[in-house]
């Protein structure tokens, strides 16, 4: 039985939801939740979330955005996401401002603060740096997340997608298994009758293939909300 070598996604490429199954996106979400890390894609979304928001306001005189480049791999963002922004805070700054003050906050307060809901694992310094930025000199530029995003991302790299890979290639190598264990059963079917059952038995995997998740999750809607800034922008 002859397995075929298949080049493994980057984080980059689960990110920029450029995976399909068993290397999506919902797939390492539903990983991360049943290995309790979740909160770590939480917060690096809440952040590009963010930086969708903020970038009408405080790069309107650039040609080129502040793209989310954890160790210089760049994340592609549409045209769309990019220049997105609520066209009710457009030529009102103070109310933009505002807007992105409520959002950073409930970033610091659902993932910064210590004992916080979702609290990451962060360096004190880092974490330090960050809280200074906000509450003492009223910084909420979007680069004052950069050192905290990036250390996130290396944390997943790190602990957590390298497993993923394997789990994911685990459940590949099974399909491709039972895939090339079916071809060889149906090859030469003996009877009209066998033919049919082959058949419905191609269907029935066809059907079911795609619905064995690693637990059965779902990228939760809130979750999803983070890669369309346009869905959640009225929250």
């Amino acid at each position: 039985m002859t397995f075929h070598q298949v080049t493994k996604p980057t984080l980059i490429d689960v990110l920029n939801n450029e995976t399909s199954y068993p290397y999506s996106l919902d797939d390492f979400a539903t990983f991360l939740d049943q290995t309790y890390c979740l909160e770590n894609l939480e917060f690096w979304l809440a952040v590009r979330q963010y930086k969708y928001y903020s970038y009408n306001f405080y790069n309107s005189n650039s040609t080129s955005p502040d793209l989310l480049t954890p160790n210089s791999s760049t994340l592609s963002l549409s045209t769309s996401e990019i220049y997105y922004d609520d066209s009710s805070l457009r030529g009102d700054a103070p109310a933009h401002s505002e807007f992105l003050k409520q959002k950073l906050h409930e970033i610091i307060t659902t993932f910064i603060l210590p004992n916080s809901t979702r609290e990451i694992n962060i360096e004190s310094s880092v974490r330090e740096d960050l809280l200074t930025n906000v509450f003492s000199y009223n910084n909420y530029d979007p680069s004052i997340l950069d050192v905290v995003s990036n250390q996130v991302f290396e944390l997943m790299q790190g602990s957590s997608f390298a497993q993923f890979l394997v789990e994911a290639g685990n459940i590949e190598l099974r399909f491709s298994s039972e895939s090339e264990s079916c071809q060889e059963d149906y090859s030469e079917p003996s009877s009209p009758g066998d033919q049919l059952f082959n058949k419905f038995r191609t269907n029935l995997s066809k059907s079911t293939r795609g619905k064995q998740k690693f637990g059965g999750l779902r990228l939760k809607e809130k979750y999803r909300k983070l890669l369309n800034p346009k869905s959640s922008s009225s929250s």
